[in-house]
């Protein structure tokens, strides 16, 4: 699954849309998120782990390592 796909799969589990995202995103950071941004990040695969563990964090979850 790729980074995009499991966010997708997140915001459809949680009922959060990718503009309500970039919202809460700008509000946790203090950075500017748009629609736009959060999509071409996701679409282009450059999104950073801080990105992804806020985004995580926001909708609830926690990401674990866990050794195979």
């Amino acid at each position: 699954m790729t980074v995009k796909e499991d966010i997708k799969s997140l915001l459809a589990k949680e009922s959060c849309t990718i503009t309500d995202m970039a919202k809460k995103l700008t509000e946790k950071t203090d950075k500017k998120y748009t629609l736009k941004t959060l999509s071409q990040k996701l679409t282009n695969g450059t999104l950073r782990y801080e990105e992804y563990k806020n985004i995580v964090e926001i909708l609830g979850y926690e990401i674990n390592l866990i050794k195979r």
